[in-house]
């Protein structure tokens, strides 16, 4: 998969990445442009399971995020 710079439009690369749910992970990306430069983060969800596993995990018991980063907010303001 790859991803272009907002910005620039050249590649990005992942820096890192942390996984904090099963389905949901965080990823840092650097431009690999170096007059570019930009630093961002982005968000990588697998919102659905197309095919049945041939070996299926017992540890995992939830299907999906129970909530992700741009859910709306339901703050009553």
């Amino acid at each position: 998969m790859g991803i272009n710079c907002q910005l620039c439009g050249s590649c990005m690369r992942t820096r890192s990445s942390k996984q904090p749910h099963p389905n949901y992970r965080k990823l840092y990306l650097e431009c690999l442009n170096t007059s570019c430069g930009a630093k961002a983060r982005a968000d990588f969800v697998v919102t659905e399971t197309l095919s049945p596993s041939g070996r299926p995990n017992p540890d995992y018991t939830e299907k999906f995020a129970a909530s992700v980063p741009w859910q709306k907010r339901t703050d009553t303001h």
